[in-house]
């Protein structure tokens, strides 16, 4: 729409086959952390830093025309409707316009004007939204820092510009197709109120992105897209449970291993990621949900929270993922460093399996349950070649109890969930019961363990919630 300042290299061929056949170098997206001239921008602009944003916008008269700032002033003029908006604060060179024939659904909360323009027919989901809205606003003014503005509206847009959702100062555009349209069904278990949880996600990119924004250099959207899909995960858990979560961790942990597989560049560890989507999205809401089970919610909170109040609005030099992950590594005790190097640092890939199950029930009504597992584990470069040590090339050989087979992994002193499980009746619906969930100290391959339980088991599983990334989650748990 408007001109820009120096150049981009948004339109370069970005396929390095394709490059190459032009004697081109290979393009990366994004400079190493050290680069003291990347560190001057942000990722999102390289034209300016924080801006005075001001615009009046000019659109049919039978419609509202919407841009990020307060409304100042409206009126009519030759046939065409006027709207001027002013923001009263710094905001990012990054905003947008919309113009339709809204309606709008307001509601005055905590001193915020909630908002929601969108089509005549489209109301289905609306309450789902404003829900989302209150629910991010809260876990993110209680865990990080208050939210910035006194208004936060959605803008709804049509499925021909595309199906995404984008936050902007305190307005979100959201695709019709994402979220007005949907049709949640309350009756599955399994089903995921995604107009809820994507509301949450870019509400929560009004401190993860608007408050503290990364340099433009590799890792810059762990702490945008990582962390607001991980804040989306936090109020889901709280909103339906931990039990419940296992389908949004499954769905991530498939989307993951999925989109890997189709990479043609490089897989970055997720503390350096090149900007690739299932590595900031579906990598990113494993490892900080995870971690958040590792090292404590109240922990993390707390680390980002210090993390937040030193860099948000901040001129550049701008943060980087290490500058977080330092944070991150300090509320981390010593024997779950290893988690830090694992899920930011590395590429760290699991390969956990339920072996043999056996239960027996004991005089005393109780149940003692047998369980044999193997845990390994392995490491990808950024090519995708595996290693089993410190760094490409080491590789340290196991054997299984049986002999019949070697299996290979990194040294493991590594925490891993057991999980024994049982099924109760809830309003007449079968519903999974967690008999015992506990993190056992992890040193060899093959594992059996025993462990005693109340009431009759009916499933058992190593890693059950698939908190790790694991390449064959599906034998991560056995039915009896």
């Amino acid at each position: 729409m408007f001109p820009t300042l120096g150049y981009s290299s948004a339109g370069e061929l970005t396929d390095n086959k394709i490059r190459e056949k032009y004697s081109l170098p290979p393009n990366n997206l994004q400079s190493e952390p050290t680069d003291s001239t990347a560190l001057g921008n942000t990722y999102i602009s390289k034209d300016s830093d924080w801006i005075d944003f001001e615009a009046t916008v000019s659109t049919s008269e039978d419609q509202i025309a919407i841009a990020p700032g307060y409304l100042q002033k409206e009126w009519t003029e030759e046939g065409r409707k006027h709207f001027h908006y002013k923001m009263d604060s710094k905001m990012l060179n990054f905003y947008a316009f919309n113009s339709a024939r809204y309606e709008v659904k307001k509601e005055m909360w905590n001193g915020i004007s909630l908002e929601i323009y969108y089509h005549k027919p489209h109301d289905y989901n609306l309450d789902r939204m404003l829900k989302g809205m209150k629910a991010s606003v809260t876990y993110n003014e209680k865990n990080f820092s208050p939210y910035q503005h006194k208004q936060l509206r959605i803008v709804e847009f049509p499925r021909t510009q595309g199906t995404f959702a984008q936050s902007f100062a305190n307005t979100i555009p959201f695709s019709e197709g994402f979220g007005f349209i949907a049709a949640v069904d309350d009756t599955n278990d399994d089903g995921v109120d995604y107009p809820f949880a994507v509301t949450v996600h870019e509400v929560a990119h009004q401190w993860w992105a608007h408050q503290v924004i990364g340099a433009d250099v590799l890792g810059a959207t762990m702490l945008s897209e990582s962390l607001s899909e991980y804040v989306s995960l936090k109020v889901l858990e709280h909103q339906n449970g931990k039990p419940k979560m296992r389908t949004f961790l499954k769905k991530a942990l498939d989307d993951y291993l999925m989109q890997r597989t189709m990479e043609r560049k490089r897989e970055n560890a997720l503390m350096y990621n090149d900007g690739q989507g299932y590595i900031r999205y579906q990598k990113g809401s494993l490892v900080f949900y995870a971690l958040s089970d590792y090292i404590g919610e109240e922990n993390l909170n707390g680390a980002l929270k210090k993390y937040v109040e030193k860099v948000k609005f901040q001129e550049a030099p701008y943060t980087t993922s290490i500058e977080m992950v330092n944070y991150i590594r300090e509320v981390t005790p010593d024997s779950l460093q290893y988690v830090i190097k694992d899920m930011f640092e590395t590429i760290t890939l699991y390969r956990n399996q339920i072996l043999e199950v056996k239960s027996t029930e004991l005089d005393n009504g109780k149940y003692e349950v047998e369980i044999e597992f193997e845990v390994s584990k392995y490491r990808n470069d950024e090519k995708g070649k595996r290693y089993y040590g410190e760094k490409v090339g080491d590789t340290l050989t196991y054997q299984t109890d049986d002999m019949k087979k070697p299996i290979l992994s990194v040294p493991l002193a590594d925490y891993i969930d057991i999980g024994i499980f049982a099924q109760e009746e809830v309003d007449g619906e079968k519903k999974e019961k967690e008999l015992y969930l506990k993190k056992h100290k992890i040193t060899e391959i093959n594992n059996k363990i025993t462990i005693i339980v109340d009431e009759k088991p009916i499933e058992v599983g190593v890693d059950p919630y698939n908190k790790l990334i694991d390449t064959q989650s599906e034998d991560n748990r056995r039915k009896l």
